[in-house]
């Protein structure tokens, strides 16, 4: 059994990373926010704002990954262009083997803190209806500290009354509501309609006062869409107004709740409970097994919209699930 290495070549490691949707790297691609669609877009996002250096690497057996790190550096903390770092890491590799993978990649992110003068790294764990993976395991090796997210998660998608069954009582009527008062039209793989995609665009800059990303951000979501890794549905009233954009990504067994965008300002009921409970319907008939509304925030942790957001998402489900992001000290 032979010494393992580092490769940071470039082009090396863009191919290592593009052909990694194999089911050796299983773990690569299991959740969009962490897996290729959220590579994509907060690499689309650093684009924008430079604040992400990145720092990719894979830890070789002679000429096989054995894991894959899309490390990047900012000012304080060594990441995945913020979000927590998903460690790829071949299956099918025996213990010892694997434990010298990570601890050799640990090695490598001491040595990126090192020269950047970055002093610890996010890495990003698994959920808590799961077992343990080997990065959580490796994680704890590191004598790393766990910090807990809390993500509204709805099962069953395949079942409407289960689904319907789960939804706070106040939100059923406003799902019939809704159901009514909007006809949807859905831009994905079979309907990849460019105009409406860009007529989304608009509606979220009209509503949102004005557009934060540029076009590369948007054409993550546009290429997912069109491959069919998720779907947008457009909410229109009858006489041809846009009301509602729901924008939803599909990896692995998972749906992502990305995008919402609602003018509520066109009636005197909420709008969104609908597209939403749709949209959740939809992915599970695209084959997935959940839909991940996304994180929950309490009062005192973020922003009070952040909180509100939280408080409606949390009417669609009564399952949640803590996600762990474990902090490894660098210095």
């Amino acid at each position: 059994m032979g010494s393992l290495t580092i490769t940071e070549d470039p082009a090396t490691v863009k191919d290592f990373f593009a052909a990694s949707g194999s089911p050796e790297f299983s773990s690569w691609n299991n959740h969009p926010l962490f897996g290729n669609f959220g590579r994509a877009l907060y690499r689309a996002i650093n684009q924008e704002s430079g604040s992400h250096i990145p720092h990719y690497f894979a830890v070789m057996d002679g000429n096989d990954p054995l894991l894959l790190a899309p490390a990047t550096s900012s000012v304080d903390n060594i990441s995945m262009f913020g979000l927590p770092l998903t460690l790829g890491f071949r299956e099918n590799v025996g213990t010892k083997r694997r434990k010298k993978a990570f601890a050799t990649a640990f090695e490598q992110l001491q040595k990126i803190a090192k020269k950047n003068k970055v002093l610890s790294a996010s890495i990003a764990g698994g959920f808590s209806n799961e077992r343990l993976s080997p990065g959580d395991i490796a994680c704890i090796d590191q004598n790393a500290k766990p910090e807990s997210h809390i993500h509204a998660i709805v099962e069953n998608i395949h079942d409407e009354t289960s689904i319907h069954r789960e939804l706070r009582s106040s939100y059923r009527s406003l799902v019939n509501w809704g159901r009514q008062a909007l006809q949807l039209v859905y831009v994905n793989a079979e309907e990849p309609d460019r105009q409406r995609f860009e007529e989304f665009l608009a509606f979220h800059a009209k509503v949102a006062g004005g557009q934060r990303h540029g076009k590369d951000y948007w054409n993550v979501f546009w290429q997912e869409i069109t491959c069919g890794n998720g779907e947008l549905s457009l909410g229109y009233l009858p006489d041809g107004a846009l009301a509602s954009g729901t924008l939803a990504i599909d990896a692995g067994k998972t749906t992502y709740y990305t995008s919402g965008v609602y003018d509520r300002s066109m009636f005197d009921k909420p709008i969104s409970h609908f597209p939403v409970f749709n949209s959740i319907l939809r992915a599970g008939n695209r084959g997935t097994k959940e839909y991940d509304l996304g994180e929950i925030f309490t009062i005192g942790s973020a922003s009070e919209k952040e909180v509100q957001i939280s408080l409606f998402k949390k009417g669609f489900t009564s399952t949640f699930r803590l996600r762990t992001t474990w902090k490894v000290d660098l210095s």
